[in-house]
């Protein structure tokens, strides 16, 4: 089943999708569909990419994406450079079972690409760590409203990061300034470094593990710049 989507015309197509699951047979699968792994900060929303490859003529498409419910929100899907005329249909199944549905009712072929990116909003109060994201249920139709086989290539983390901070900047003589950055143990930051915010080029000075939730670095360029501008960054 496919769950309460059915809208006007749409009903007959949703049903097709929900008999092709049923009779998709052990065929060997050339075509995949794969997640990007990404990462956002507590009160914001993160657009998450669902990927599609294909090496035939697949036309609509479903997939349900299992989230833990009690950091993260799903919201209304949109469409990625992978489709065409496909209209865009979604529901929460259960809690944590978020389902996706993107239908051509010409039988306009997908492209290799982004399919859709999911929303999820990250509740404010979320602590730092990651969740997995994983597909399932996973539906690619052709014009002939066959099922066409179909693997998936990879999961992904959406990681849940409060931005690190600097808790020391202290210059140590001969042009040095010493910096600690606090963040979350065992994440992995960048420190950045660029001379003019007006147009800024940030360039990677360290990048490093927070052992103890600290990364040290000392700059021993700094006095040799009239202005030096420094951000923290999350990497993994």
């Amino acid at each position: 089943m496919v769950g309460d989507m059915s809208v006007g015309g749409v009903g007959r197509s949703i049903i097709l999708l929900a008999a092709v699951l049923l009779t998709a047979g052990n065929a060997p699968a050339d075509s995949s569909m794969s997640m990007d792994t990404t990462a956002g900060a507590p009160g914001t929303t993160n657009l998450v990419p669902v990927n599609v490859l294909i090496d035939t003529n697949v036309v609509s498409l479903q997939f349900d994406l299992l989230y833990a419910t009690n950091d993260l929100t799903p919201g209304t899907p949109v469409g990625g450079n992978a489709l065409s005329d496909q209209q865009l249909f979604s529901n929460v199944v259960s809690p944590g079972q978020f389902r996706v549905l993107a239908i051509s009712f010409a039988d306009t072929p997908l492209t290799n690409g982004v399919a859709v990116y999911v929303p999820f909003a990250i509740g404010a109060e979320a602590s730092d760590h990651d969740e997995p994201l994983v597909l399932s249920n996973v539906v690619l139709v052709s014009a002939q409203a066959e099922a066409v086989p179909v693997t998936v290539a990879s999961n992904a983390t959406l990681s849940i990061t409060v931005p690190p901070h600097f808790t020391a900047v202290v210059p140590t003589g001969a042009g040095v300034i010493h910096f600690e950055l606090t963040g979350t143990t065992n994440r992995v930051y960048a420190i950045e470094a660029t001379p003019d915010l007006a147009q800024p080029e940030w360039s990677a000075l360290t990048t490093n593990t927070a052992t103890n939730g600290v990364v040290p670095f000392d700059d021993d360029a700094a006095g040799t710049y009239s202005n030096r501008f420094f951000r923290g960054r999350f990497i993994r």
